[in-house]
């Protein structure tokens, strides 16, 4: 039997023949091992992060490899498998967290993203607005152009004879009677505005026909308006009522009233101005004709040019509250 000491004798000795052989194989073929790690590594990324044991083989049906290798190391390791990204469960949390504490930059994107929507519906909107005429037909564009084109011609008319009378009263020659002739003529212009004198001139003469009485002091002031708008100078409704600035309609229990004064029917205007440009403005579609001729009233409109009309009834003219007449400005030397 041999004795203690010698048995840890050979044993060490067997154990530093082993550690000095696994020093000479590491040494030599450390080179080779790393080698095949790195083969098994270019191996494992290019199959999807999945090792050669998880391949499906010719025994095994494709879906069962595919599907048990993935499983297993995720539930090894107590999350998604490498490659696959977040699992749901992950992100929902963390998008809950974020809206219940967004952060600065969040902010500033939620807020330009909040004027950009505003800008949007904004230009939206304005660019609504701006199609009033797209639906319009073509007759009723015309009829507008035509009428644009008359009180345009009416207001180079104008403006021609202002500049007349400029240069006539900046030439010297007989000043003063020329400003006299002037003045003259503005008061005889602002007589006819006011009704306070007779006018005569050719228009139109607008006959309504209202047989269930439809027709209210709201149809009968845009028609006024839309006679204004359309340039006329003077209106008189049933041969006795004057329209000036400060004409009113209302109703009473007998019917239309219009300053005071009952308005029988058919309800006939009288309008001085351009024919035409009148005649337009009141049949364009969506205007007066349109508006009385239509379900809601069910009236007739008829309307007839006429080269001359006559004009009389006047408005009473009313003495100025406050106003008095300013002295004149001294004559300039």
């Amino acid at each position: 039997m041999p004795e203690p000491g010698r048995r840890r004798s050979s044993r060490s000795a067997a154990t530093s023949g082993r550690s000095a052989s696994s020093t000479t194989v590491s040494g030599a073929g450390g080179r080779r091992l790393t080698a095949l790690k790195r083969s098994q590594q270019r191996v494992s990324t290019t199959n999807g992060g999945r090792s050669p044991r998880d391949q499906p083989t010719a025994d095994q049906p494709p879906g069962e490899g595919a599907t048990a290798g993935p499983a297993t190391r995720g539930s090894g390791t107590g999350g998604p498998a490498p490659g696959n990204g977040p699992s749901r469960s992950t992100v929902w949390p963390r998008v809950w967290r974020s809206l219940r504490h967004p952060g600065r930059g969040q902010l500033i994107a939620a807020v330009l993203l909040f004027l950009v929507g505003m800008a949007a519906v904004m230009q939206v909107r304005i660019n609504t607005a701006d199609d009033t005429y797209t639906t319009a037909r073509r007759e009723d564009l015309i009829q507008l152009l035509d009428g644009l084109g008359s009180e345009s011609r009416r207001l180079e008319s104008e403006i021609a004879d202002l500049e007349r009378t400029r240069s006539e009263l900046r030439s010297g020659a007989d000043t003063q009677q020329v400003a006299r002739e002037e003045t003259e003529q503005r008061v005889r212009e602002l007589a006819i505005l006011a009704g306070t004198a007779p006018a005569q001139g050719p228009g139109i003469r607008l006959r309504i026909v209202d047989p269930a009485g439809k027709v209210d002091a709201d149809v009968l002031l845009d028609a006024v308006e839309e006679m204004r708008d359309a340039g006329a100078e003077v209106i008189e409704i049933d041969d006795s009522i004057r329209v000036v600035g400060s004409t009113w309609f209302g109703s009473d229990a007998a019917g239309l009233v219009v300053d005071g004064h009952s308005v029988t029917r058919p309800i006939t205007l009288e309008v001085i101005g351009d024919p035409h440009s009148l005649e337009e403005a009141a049949r364009f579609r969506g205007g007066i004709v349109s508006e009385i001729t239509g379900p809601g009233i069910g009236g007739q409109v008829q309307i007839d040019q006429e080269s001359r009309l006559v004009v009389e009834s006047l408005h009473p003219a009313t003495e100025n509250q406050y106003a008095q007449p300013a002295s004149p400005p001294p004559t300039p030397r």
